[in-house]
């Protein structure tokens, strides 16, 4: 292979590592810090073992958009010497310009979009173009391929140029994807199993044949609990509830309608929310309870119950029909939560537990506690795991279920004098201590800091409802604010602000900006850590910590550990990207010293503020 790069030993090193691991079957997993070169190494590897092994191809799978984008900009760079066709993927929601002009901003379920696409392609194949004008001749021509394939535009810039030219975007990477090497693709559309075994098929591959790369491997076990997880609100059962009237209120069974049912669920879920929370947000039930509680609260039978949601599921399917005969994309609140209310009925609940909370009006959620299960397909190709935080390896190994994959740790490459860590006793963000006192204390130094330092800051927050008590305190400088449920595209906008200097940025721990986001030179020179980023002590967070007690009698290091370890190197690891970068983390936290053992590097300030002040006036 000609590399357009003049490598690293240790780039050299690691990626001979990692072609040796995936040749002889058991994977490699890289934690390598920022800046070294992750998804350089990873392609690399990826790419030398697939010349190797004709017929193979590569996968390399991102958390966030911006990540895509990343990799998108290392294949650029390969892509001038070293001839490869590669393109992004994305799901139509994404990428489908007719569904956002017709549908609005309105969120569809993969099922659903790929209903409405179909719909819509076979009346265009019939003649009426009119049906979608974006599904033309240009999307399987060479002049459209040959823009992918040359230019490698990111998803985002292919969607704008898809509805410049009136093409399709998802289709045109579909046509294209057959002869392409590499796919850049976001975990959750490959997590999908279903999805994935469809996404794999038209790319012609099969999963023995296929190098997976993952980026930031760490969100794997967050990643597939998310995937896999689900949940009934009241809320959702209030919006079915409306679509069944809007659609005839049919009865079910003799006497018992739609709104009925609807109004079964309701009640039970309600009785339940009344006799088991007692005043607390959540807590653990039996999967069986609710349907008891519906029962007991209804007077039905288990097989009333059960044959009440067939019929409810086939309500669902009549209204996706007529939705579809109507050329809207056939989505169905009722067909969702009669599914979901099947879910519940068939669920392992080895492997997953129900958490009855007050959230959304009420509601009960199916969370999963073994992510390893989710994640089994993954071993069937050779796997490549790259991440800046892995330690402690073993319970990453354990937590996904690649116990036999191969590590490598990069040691730390830029002068240690350009980076300070440090952390301060006097102050702490605990639960039951941070009260007025505390927060006053946060904002005064959070203040200084930025005041005193004058670099280019991020604040991370280990919550949004500690973000918003020190902020409503008072900051006396101005500044901008992560907020929840913010788009990605707003997310980018505030960074794009951030760059241009001035104003540091409030972020919460675990957040878009907390990892993925490159802040090169003087863009990102101060961390501040304003508090220890703990899982909050939930019933979700208790079920994860007894489950792994269970299994390995360290139940605290796999639910509280090693997750705020993680949040803590990623936002260490914002700072420094070259040996000429200078950056300084700061943690306000009392219960920080119980990391020191995993980052040895971490210093106690009595005085942070005066110690920032002359880590950063000796680089004046």
């Amino acid at each position: 292979m000609n590399i357009p790069y003049e490598l690293r030993d240790y780039q050299k090193k690691t990626i001979d590592f990692i072609t040796r691991s995936i040749s002889s079957n058991v994977g490699a997993a890289v934690e390598s810090p920022t800046g070294s070169g992750k998804t350089l190494m990873g392609l690399i590897s990826a790419m030398k073992y697939v010349e190797s092994n004709p017929g193979c191809k590569i996968l390399y799978l991102t958390r966030t958009n911006s990540q895509q984008e990343q990799v998108i900009t290392e294949l650029r760079e390969i892509n001038r010497t070293f001839r490869i066709k590669a393109l992004p993927f994305q799901g139509r929601g994404n990428l489908c310009t007719l569904y956002h002009e017709i549908e609005g901003n309105d969120e569809f379920n993969s099922e659903s979009l790929s209903k409405f696409c179909s719909a819509r392609k076979k009346k265009v194949m019939a003649g009426n173009q009119k049906a979608c004008r974006f599904f033309n001749e240009k999307v399987k021509s060479e002049e459209t391929s040959e823009k992918i394939f040359s230019e490698l535009p990111t998803a985002e810039q292919l969607y704008r140029y898809g509805i410049k030219n009136v093409v399709c975007p998802y289709e045109s990477l579909k046509s294209a994807m057959t002869k392409s090497d590499v796919v850049v693709a976001p975990y959750a559309f490959f997590l999908n199993v279903p999805v994935a075994e469809r996404f794999l098929n038209h790319w012609g591959v099969t999963r023995d044949n296929l190098v997976v790369v993952m980026d930031e491997a760490h969100n794997l076990p967050d990643l597939a609990r998310e995937v896999s997880s689900f949940e009934i609100s009241v809320n959702q059962i209030n919006m079915a509830e409306k679509e069944a009237v809007e659609f005839g209120d049919i009865e079910l069974m003799p006497r018992v309608r739609a709104s009925d049912f609807t109004e079964m669920i309701r009640s039970g879920m309600l009785s339940l929310v009344d006799d088991r929370l007692e005043g607390r947000e959540d807590t653990r039930i039996r999967f069986d309870e609710f349907r008891e509680y519906v029962m007991m609260t209804n007077s039905v039978n288990s097989e009333k119950f059960r044959n009440l949601i067939v019929y409810l599921s086939i309500l669902g399917e009549d209204i996706l029909s007529k939705k579809e005969n109507e050329g809207k994309v056939p989505r169905s609140r009722v067909n969702a939560l009669a599914e979901r209310l099947q879910m519940w009925e068939d669920v392992d609940d080895d492997r997953y537990v129900a958490i009855l909370s007050n959230r959304k009006n009420g509601s009960i959620e199916a969370f999963c506690l073994d992510p390893s299960l989710i994640l089994s397909p993954l071993k069937e190709s050779k796997t490549i795991h790259m991440s800046g935080t892995l330690e402690p390896v073993e319970i990453y190994k354990n937590v996904t279920g690649f116990q036999s994959i191969k590590h490598r740790s990069i040691p730390y490459m830029f002068p240690d004098e350009r980076r300070s860590v440090i952390y301060y006793e006097g102050v702490t963000t605990k639960f039951d201590e941070f009260d007025r006192n505390e927060v006053t204390k946060m904002r005064d130094l959070i203040s200084e800091l930025v005041n005193t330092v004058k670099r280019n800051s991020i604040v991370f927050f280990p919550s949004y409802s500690t973000l918003d008590k020190v902020a409503e305190a008072g900051f006396d400088f101005p500044y901008l604010s992560e907020k929840r449920g913010s788009s990605q595209v707003e997310s980018m906008d505030m960074v794009r602000k951030f760059r241009k200097g001035g104003k540091p940025i409030l972020a919460v721990a675990g957040g878009k900006l907390s990892e993925g986001m490159n802040f090169p030179g003087k863009e990102l020179e101060m961390v501040i850590i304003a508090g220890i980023p703990y899982p909050r002590p939930d019933a979700r967070q208790r079920s994860v910590y007894g489950y792994y007690e269970h299994l390995y009698r360290r139940g605290w290091e796999y639910s509280v550990t090693f997750p705020t370890l993680i949040k803590l190197k990623q936002e260490i690891g914002r700072l420094i990207r070259t040996e000429e970068d200078t950056g300084m983390a700061v943690i306000l936290d009392k219960r920080a010293s119980y990391f020191r053992s995993y980052i040895p590097f971490m210093m106690l300030s009595e005085d942070p503020v005066r110690d920032a002040f002359k880590f950063f006036n000796r680089f004046e």
